[in-house]
């Protein structure tokens, strides 16, 4: 049989259209697989993005939830900053009237616990954040075995997040800071007024909890260290017993006993005094009251300071009768005015006085009042009171016969409310500051017999003085005062790493 030259092309462009056919096939299939390869690459880069997101996003709500407990640990160390360090029983107020807690050293009501040398890396001692020979830290059982926390509120956590807070105490030697720490716990108020201290507050943030009573179920966790210092609440104890900015006293009658050493070594200083033009009202010495300053011997008619500095034979004035000049640094009277050395009448007068003093300017007052206890009036001040205390509202009125603060636990008062009383017998322990920052028209009135032990700072204007105003210097109630009440930042000591693995 024979074929045809037409039947043998046909058949040979057919097997040529089926070879390219196959290779159709074989590229389509070949796509498909690369697009298949492809496709689960991107979802597993999709799958190891969102994973290594959602790891951010604990990371980062572990981190702030450790932050805001470090703001919390700070506030609740300000409020006890004057029994961190103490071992003295019942000598602080507890709120009620009395003095009835503990320094956080006393036996019964111990907060600290000598560091374990050497510390395993599980306790708050240990890590790479190493406490120095003769830390202290913080346990509230006195066990030292089980962790306790600083307390902490977490209603206003994230569901499913939680933090817990240890520190570590040292003992600082300003002349050898780079020493172990001295394991000497301070047992006085002179002491504890002497002492430095360095507190590093170890904070541990946890997200993403199934039980945030269990850290152990919470896949998000940040750490941070924190080291703090104590330091003062006022750039150092004011050198005068009196700064005002305005005329003193406008009316009535004032005394002040002078800094026996405040220009150096036995020369006295009173009263420094605002004669800056720049700086209104700058009217020093010209107002109609009557004044006097006197040493400290003449003041309180024997030599040296009586047991907790308040005058004992109810008739301390300068001098006999409080009308001799002789007794005098510098007087006012209705006809003569003689200024002694102990007066400063500065023309570079600091015209914010509130920044001089506290080191934030006066429009960031707020930073001051945020760490004070704040208060609308003063009906609630008595001997019990103590620390930084901010006063905000009408009045602040002190009546007769009442005492704010005391010798070993004073106060630093600043009022900012519109009028400020003070009755007269009414005595005030520490540094009373007038401020006319929330409301410019801001007074002061003072009745017979009121005395302030320590200083007052007047950055407002004065209004009268019905009687003798008494402003007596004490250096130790200011020490005290400005000493222990703050608690600030180290600078370059924050860190978010080589924590110890605590096992809450």
């Amino acid at each position: 049989m024979y074929l045809k030259q037409n039947d043998i092309f046909d058949k040979r462009w057919a097997a040529g259209q089926g070879e390219r056919g196959g290779l159709t096939i074989f590229t389509a299939v070949l796509v498909l697989i690369l697009m298949t390869l492809l496709l689960v690459y991107a979802t597993r880069v999709s799958l190891f993005e969102t994973r290594v997101s959602g790891n951010e996003m604990r990371q980062k709500e572990a981190f702030h939830i450790a932050e805001a407990a470090l703001d919390q640990s700070v506030m609740y160390l300000l409020q006890n900053a004057s029994r961190v360090l103490s071992s003295r029983v019942d000598a602080f107020p507890d709120g009620s009237g009395t003095t009835t807690y503990d320094g956080w050293f006393a036996t019964g009501a111990t907060r600290w616990l000598p560091c374990p040398a050497p510390a395993a890396a599980t306790h708050p001692c240990g890590g790479d954040v190493a406490a120095v020979t003769g830390s202290y830290f913080y346990d509230t059982d006195g066990d030292g075995t089980t962790r306790e926390s600083l307390p902490i509120v977490t209603t206003d956590f994230p569901a499913g997040a939680t933090a817990r807070m240890s520190a570590l105490l040292c003992f600082v030697d300003p002349a050898n800071p780079t020493a172990a720490c001295d394991t000497t716990v301070p047992s006085t108020p002179g002491e504890e007024r002497d002492s430095t201290l360095v507190l590093t507050l170890l904070a541990y943030g946890y997200s993403d909890c199934t039980d945030v009573t269990n850290v152990g179920s919470c896949t998000g966790e940040a750490t941070v260290a924190y080291p703090i210092s104590n330091f003062k609440k006022l750039a150092g104890s004011p050198a005068v017993p009196l700064v005002t900015k305005s005329t003193f006293p406008p009316q009535g009658t004032g005394e002040v006993v002078a800094n026996p050493n405040g220009g150096g070594l036995g020369v006295p200083l009173s009263a420094w005094i605002n004669e800056n033009p720049t700086c209104p009202p700058a009217t020093p010495i010209t107002s109609s009251g009557t004044w006097q300053t006197c040493e400290m011997q003449e003041w309180y008619h024997v030599e040296e300071y009586p047991d907790g500095v308040t005058c004992t034979d109810n008739n301390c004035l300068c001098g006999p009768g409080g009308n001799d000049s002789d007794y005098f640094l510098s007087w006012k009277t209705s006809t003569e005015t003689n200024i002694g050395i102990d007066i400063i009448t500065d023309p570079a007068f600091p015209c914010d006085l509130f920044e001089f003093y506290f080191k934030v300017p006066r429009a960031l007052y707020t930073t001051i009042k945020n760490q004070a206890l704040i208060l609308s009036d003063c009906t609630s001040l008595g001997s019990n009171s103590s620390g930084l205390i901010w006063i905000s509202g009408s009045e602040c009125r002190i009546n007769g016969n009442t005492s704010v603060g005391s010798p070993d636990n004073p106060v630093i008062l600043i009022s900012a409310a519109s009028h400020t009383f003070i009755g007269g017998g009414a005595n005030i322990y520490g540094v009373l500051y007038i401020f006319d920052g929330e409301d410019s028209a801001a007074d002061l009135e003072v009745l017979a017999g009121a005395t302030v032990y320590g200083a007052v700072i007047n950055d407002a204007t004065l209004s009268k003085y019905q009687g003798t105003f008494q402003i007596v210097y004490a250096d130790g109630v200011l020490t005290s005062a400005t000493g222990i009440a703050g608690l600030g930042s180290v600078n370059g000591g924050w860190r978010d790493f080589g924590l110890p693995d605590i096992g809450w």
